[in-house]
C-alpha cells in the first residue's frame, strides 16, 4: 500500500510539473526578488534568486542580468533559447551561469569564485516582445581583517596610550575595548579608512593608567562568529625599557660566560678541524631572522647543505586552467610562453601551478634563460608563490600586500624582489633560480643554483590559506620559462 501511495505522489508531482513547463507565457508577468541584500564570502560560490510571477516557461524569453552602472555588457544573455557569448562583461565568463530551471519561471542567476569587485548591485531583466519587467538584487560580502595590533606609548600625566589597528574589512566593522574582567570600555576615538579595493582599516587609541587592569583587549568583529581579538599588558614605556635594559644586561654576562667556556674547550683542538666543523654545520638558510634585507652569500654554499635543500624538492607542473590568455602551458605543464595578449584579458600575465602548500619545506628550479640566447635574449620574468585566495586582476598590484612573493627580472632595470617599494638585488648573471618555500619557518628563499648562493629571504610569509608557485614568462617576450625535474 506505501509503495502506491508514493507512485501517486510521483505521478502527481511529475504531472504539475509538465502543466507548469506547458503553461503558456502571461502578457504581463513580475519579478520576485529579495527585499535585502545577498550575503556571500570572498571566493565562495552564490546565488542571486529572481523568479517570474506568475510561473511559466521562460525559455523562449530573454533573460539579461547585468550591474546596474553597466547595462551594455551584461554579466549574463540567454537569448534565442542558449547563453550567448557576447556581448558579455570578461570578468564574469566562465563564472556565471542560469541553476535555477527556466522551464519553472527560476531565472536565478549563479556566480562562482567571487570576488571584491563582484560587490553591488546587479539587475534581473526578462523580456518578450510585448513585456519585460527588470528587478534589483544586492550582492554583499562579508571579508574578515587582519588581527589587531596593539601598541603603547606613554600619554602623559602618569598614563599610557594604547593604540589598537586592524586593516582589510568589508563591511564596516565594529571595535571594542575590554578590560580583564570583560566589561567594554565606552571609546569614542574610532576612525576608519578605505582603500583601493574598498577594504576598510580601522583604528582607535585609549587613555588608562597601568594599574586600572592586568590587561587590555580590542576586538574588531563583524559579528560573533566574525571577529579577530588581541590583548596587551598597558605597561608604561619606560618599565618595558627598564626591563630590557636588565634582560640584556643578563644576557651578555651569560654570554660571556659560555664563550670563556667554549674557548676552554677548544684550546688544544686542531685548528683545521674547527674550521671544517664549523664549516660543516653552517646553515644554508642563514638569514637575521628580525631583518627582510637580502642575505648575500658571496661565497659557495656547503655542498652537504645543498643535498640536503635539494631533498625537498617537489614535481611541480602548471595549471593550464590558470594561466594568462597570453600564456601557452606545454611540455605537459612544465614550460610556460609568451604567444598573444588578448585586450579582453585583464588579469596578470603568469599562470599558477597545480600543487599548493600549506605547511612543511619545498623546495623547486626554474630555468628563466636560455644561455643559448645570451643576457639579450630574456626581456622579462618574475617566479615565487602566491596566496591561493590572491586577487588576479591587474588593478591589483603583486605585492606581498596582496599575496605575492616574487622575485622578478626586466631588460633595462635588472633584478628586484616585490617589496613595496621594489628592492634591486644584485645578481649579476642568473639562468636557473631555486626557490624554497619554508611553511613552518614562514620564509621564502630565492637561490642561484649555477653559483649555488643565496639570492633574498622574504620573511613573514604568511596566509591563513595556502601557497601556490607562480610563474610568469614577461610580456611581450618570445623566450620561455621552464620547471626543472
Amino acid at each position: 500500500m506505501q509503495s502506491g501511495v508514493c507512485l501517486r505522489v510521483l505521478l502527481l508531482a511529475a504531472f504539475t510539473v509538465t502543466i507548469t513547463a506547458q503553461k503558456p507565457a502571461p502578457e504581463v508577468f513580475t519579478l520576485t526578488v529579495p527585499n535585502g541584500p545577498i550575503l556571500t564570502r570572498l571566493n565562495a560560490s552564490v546565488t542571486l534568486p529572481c523568479e517570474l510571477s506568475p510561473l511559466f516557461n521562460v525559455e523562449p524569453l530573454e533573460v539579461r542580468w547585468y550591474r546596474s552602472e553597466n547595462s551594455n555588457s551584461p554579466a549574463l544573455l540567454y537569448k534565442d533559447h542558449k547563453i550567448q557569448e557576447a556581448p558579455v562583461d570578461p570578468r564574469y565568463r566562465g563564472r556565471v551561469s542560469l541553476t535555477g530551471g527556466l522551464e519553472r519561471g527560476n531565472v536565478s542567476l549563479t556566480l562562482e569564485r567571487v570576488t571584491l569587485e563582484d560587490r553591488g548591485e546587479y539587475v534581473c531583466h526578462v523580456s518578450n516582445e510585448r513585456w519585460y519587467e527588470k528587478a534589483n538584487v544586492y550582492l554583499s560580502m562579508n571579508v574578515t581583517g587582519s588581527a589587531p595590533v596593539l601598541s603603547v606609548a606613554s600619554g602623559g600625566g602618569g598614563q599610557v596610550n594604547v593604540t589598537c589597528s586592524s586593516e582589510g574589512w568589508s563591511p564596516q566593522p565594529k571595535l571594542t575595548w575590554r578590560n580583564k574582567e570583560g566589561t567594554e570600555i565606552k571609546n569614542e576615538h574610532v576612525l576608519f579608512t578605505s582603500d583601493s579595493q574598498g577594504l576598510l582599516s580601522v583604528s582607535s587609541w585609549l587613555l588608562c593608567s597601568p594599574s586600572d587592569s592586568d590587561w587590555l583587549s580590542c576586538t574588531v568583529s563583524l559579528s560573533e562568529e566574525e571577529k579577530r581579538e588581541s590583548r596587551i599588558l598597558p605597561h608604561k614605556p619606560g618599565a618595558w625599557r627598564e626591563a630590557f635594559i636588565v634582560t640584556l644586561v643578563l644576557s651578555l654576562l651569560l654570554l660571556c660566560a659560555l664563550s670563556t667556556v667554549v674557548c676552554i674547550l677548544l684550546k688544544h683542538r686542531d685548528q683545521t678541524k674547527l674550521e671544517q666543523s664549523k664549516s660543516e654545520t653552517k646553515i644554508l638558510f642563514k638569514v637575521t631572522e628580525n631583518s627582510q634585507e637580502e642575505q648575500p652569500v658571496k661565497e659557495g654554499i656547503n655542498l652537504q647543505d645543498w643535498r640536503q635543500v635539494k631533498g625537498f624538492k617537489e614535481n611541480i607542473t602548471m595549471d593550464e586552467k590558470t594561466a594568462h590568455s597570453a600564456i601557452r602551458v606545454t611540455q605537459e605543464g612544465k614550460t610556460a610562453q609568451y604567444i598573444k595578449e588578448k585586450e579582453t584579458d585583464r588579469r596578470h600575465p603568469h599562470v599558477l601551478a597545480n600543487q599548493s602548500f600549506g605547511s612543511e619545506q619545498h623546495y623547486w628550479e626554474v630555468k628563466v634563460r636560455d644561455e643559448t640566447v645570451g643576457d639579450c635574449g630574456q626581456l622579462s620574468w618574475y617566479v615565487g608563490v602566491a596566496k591561493d585566495n590572491a586577487e588576479r586582476t591587474s588593478t591589483v598590484r603583486v605585492t606581498p600586500l596582496h599575496g605575492f612573493w616574487i622575485l622578478s627580472y626586466e631588460e633595462g632595470k635588472g633584478f628586484h624582489v616585490n617589496t613595496d617599494p621594489p628592492t634591486s638585488v644584485p645578481v649579476i648573471d642568473l639562468s636557473v633560480v631555486g626557490v624554497f618555500l619554508d611553511c613552518d619557518k614562514q620564509s621564502l628563499s630565492f637561490y642561484n643554483v649555477d653559483t649555488e648562493s643565496h639570492i633574498y629571504t622574504f620573511w613573514n610569509v604568511v596566509t591563513s590559506y595556502k601557497f601556490l608557485p607562480v610563474f610568469s614568462p614577461g610580456q611581450h617576450d618570445p623566450h620561455p620559462i621552464t620547471i626543472l625535474n
